[in-house]
């Protein structure tokens, strides 16, 4: 717990460098995608270059400038009421633990759920949003919920909130282009019939990519999330100076098992656990690491 304070700047800069490549990364994805559904409709490749480009680039501009009221509304979340004794209360630990990290006190909103959860979204710190929900502020007390909090806050101190809120709306834009190109394909054919010499390979490596593309583009955002997790556990639990808050407060999420999950399963690695399904064992699939393994190394800390 000591050395911490020597590795939160090296943090800090690696997941900038880590958040600079993978949304270039996410734009040569999405940018591949639409030339190889430009080529397959049978448009000249310098006509989709120079369309797809643009395109490409806009999205993840637009992506980035609604991201945080796209997340807001996915979760159904509302802002936190001051008159609340509950939702002061939780009011009250994001000021504290925003003043512990040295940063801007985050926005508090609240979604009406009786699952144990709570997410961070936004640019940067200065336009952070906190969001719990009612389950976790009447089912924790107040050490588990400052350990929560704690755990939010750290995703806004390491700035993995930028990357992980823009990727959601660029993952759903791939999915969403590999399905029209693929319902456009089955139901109008594609280029145009011009297959040439050779052209019968490249229309499948084509298709093979556009099919893969989204799975791909989903297993790069998991893993990210995956990893940021286990960083996010350990620097909250710096903040706190107990890892053991986030530890039970973990527990009660693994026993709490989901039955009125809100808003949208895209949105899900976002959480500090996943709403819809807990990830009880290890897989590519996962949007979060298994439970159990955070809390081992939060109590060998």
């Amino acid at each position: 717990m000591e050395q911490k304070p020597r590795l939160v700047e090296d943090h800090i800069r690696k997941n900038k460098r880590d958040t600079f490549i993978i949304c270039m990364f996410m734009v040569v994805l999405l940018f591949s995608i639409i030339f190889a559904i430009g080529w397959l409709l049978g448009y000249p490749p310098i006509i989709t270059m120079a369309i797809g480009l643009p395109i490409a680039l806009l999205y993840i501009f637009i992506t980035y400038s609604f991201s945080v009221q796209s997340v807001i509304a996915a979760a159904a979340a509302r802002p936190a009421n001051p008159q609340n004794r509950d939702e002061k209360m939780l009011m009250y630990k994001v000021d504290e633990m925003s003043l512990a990290a040295g940063l801007p006190t985050p926005k508090v909103y609240v979604q009406d759920s009786h699952d144990i959860n709570a997410f961070a979204t936004g640019h940067k710190p200065d336009d952070a949003i906190i969001c719990a929900t009612s389950g976790a502020i009447q089912k924790l007390n107040p050490e588990e919920l400052e350990g929560v909090i704690g755990h939010e806050m750290s995703h806004i101190m390491n700035r993995d909130i930028l990357v992980m809120t823009v990727t959601v709306g660029v993952v759903g834009a791939i999915a969403l282009l590999a399905e029209i190109a693929i319902r456009a394909l089955l139901f109008g054919g594609g280029r145009g019939g011009k297959k040439g010499e050779g052209g019968g390979i490249l229309i499948l490596v084509a298709l093979v990519f556009i099919v893969l593309a989204p799975i791909f583009s989903r297993l790069t955002y998991l893993a990210i999330s995956r990893r940021r997790e286990y960083l996010a556990d350990a620097d909250g639990a710096y903040l706190t100076r107990n890892p053991e808050g986030l530890a039970k407060a973990l527990e009660k999420i693994k026993a709490d098992i989901p039955d009125d999950p809100k808003g949208s399963k895209t949105v899900a690695p976002l959480y500090i656990a996943n709403p819809f399904k807990r990830g009880l064992k290890d897989s590519i699939w996962s949007t979060h690491p298994p439970i159990d393994e955070r809390i081992k190394r939060l109590r060998s800390m």
